[in-house]
């Protein structure tokens, strides 16, 4: 039998461990990791490829955000037949240029979780990730391992009246340095509904990111893996670029 000294040295122990995981808020861990990845403002390339059990498709995009003002811009940049399909967002709302028709579409609430592009990302994903940090409140709900690295477990639950379309996300950020490692995404009844997985670290722009990102929806044998090629942060970008003018150049 553990004698009382010992027992108490041991809560003492385990109390100070516990204080010291959760001397942080979840809003703090979120806030940290995105600033990690995301920087104040941030330019690109990626590489994204769509996988199904019979066919692969890959195309490339270039894409532009500042955080704080809650704006960005993305562009296909190829195949030949997708270059040219633009997508803005400013605050909350968001256009699709289609060159094709060559028309500008307004993205209704109601689509945002439509196939981005055909792909597992969903309109939501490329653009309305910042909205993250504000339509959601954050609760740090634990800690565990994951493929062996120590994380936090962060609740996102929406904040009343918030136009966003998930019920839940589960955030997992490294304990070490609050790298972002995984998504989970819930709808209102509680199903997870997709996965985003966050691998292959890397020094990009200057500063250790994860260079792949991985979505698969819940029970599929698909996935879209969006690569990061190119990228910079915390660089001055035009304010034009983020405009209807720019959406619709030919």
């Amino acid at each position: 039998m553990m004698k009382p000294t010992g027992i108490a040295l041991f809560l003492s122990i385990f109390l100070l461990q516990s204080a010291s995981v959760f001397s942080i808020s979840g809003r703090e861990i979120v806030e940290k990791s995105e600033e990690a990845v995301r920087a104040n403002s941030l330019t690109g390339t990626y590489e994204i490829t769509v996988k199904t059990r019979r066919w692969t498709r890959t195309m490339s995009m270039k894409y532009t955000e500042t955080r704080k003002k809650r704006t960005s811009f993305a562009e296909i940049t190829l195949p030949k037949k997708d270059a040219g399909n633009r997508f803005l967002l400013i605050g909350d709302d968001m256009w699709h240029y289609v060159p094709k028709i060559q028309q500008t579409v307004k993205i209704a609430p109601s689509m945002m979780l439509q196939s981005w592009m055909g792909s597992d990302f969903s309109n939501d994903d490329i653009v309305k990730e910042s909205s993250i940090l504000h339509d959601y409140t954050h609760k740090l709900v634990g800690t565990e391992k994951i493929d062996g690295i120590h994380v936090y477990r962060v609740e996102l639950t929406p904040r009343k009246h918030a136009a966003v379309v998930w019920g839940k996300i589960l955030y997992f950020a490294r304990t070490a340095d609050f790298l972002p490692v995984k998504q989970e995404f819930y709808s209102e009844h509680g199903e997870l509904r997709k996965v985003l997985t966050c691998s292959d670290f890397k020094i990009m722009g200057g500063r250790l990111i994860p260079t792949v990102y991985k979505m698969q929806p819940a029970g599929k044998d698909r996935y879209t893996v969006m690569e990061i090629k190119e990228i910079s942060f915390n660089i001055h970008i035009p304010s034009r670029i983020f405009t209807l003018q720019n959406l619709t150049r030919k």
